[in-house]
């Protein structure tokens, strides 16, 4: 595979998405293990931890990302194969 701006740019793209990612990830497990969910008086109504669906709500784009990546990637390398002509460069021959 040779190295071009292309292939640069695309993977320092995927690096910066996986970091990004990542943080979110990490975010939404922070929030679920730090969240505080007793009443103070005990009589106040709290609402119901959703963990399960926060984590799906992160995880989706991550999918939908990867999806994304992998359809881009392939346009990439379609783009830097060289195009090769239909049919060679015929001269007509005109008679002289």
């Amino acid at each position: 595979m040779h190295l071009t701006f292309a292939t640069g740019l695309f993977w320092l793209c995927v690096a910066c998405a996986v970091v990004a990612q990542g943080f979110i990830l990490r975010s939404v497990r922070g929030i679920a293990h730090t969240r505080v969910l007793d009443a103070p008086d005990g009589d106040a109504a709290m609402p119901r931890r959703h963990d399960t669906l926060e984590l799906l709500w992160a995880v989706l784009p991550a999918v939908g990302l990867v999806v994304l990546l992998v359809f881009t990637w392939r346009a990439v390398q379609q783009a830097q194969e060289p195009v090769s002509p239909i049919a060679p460069a015929v001269t007509p021959a005109y008679p002289a």
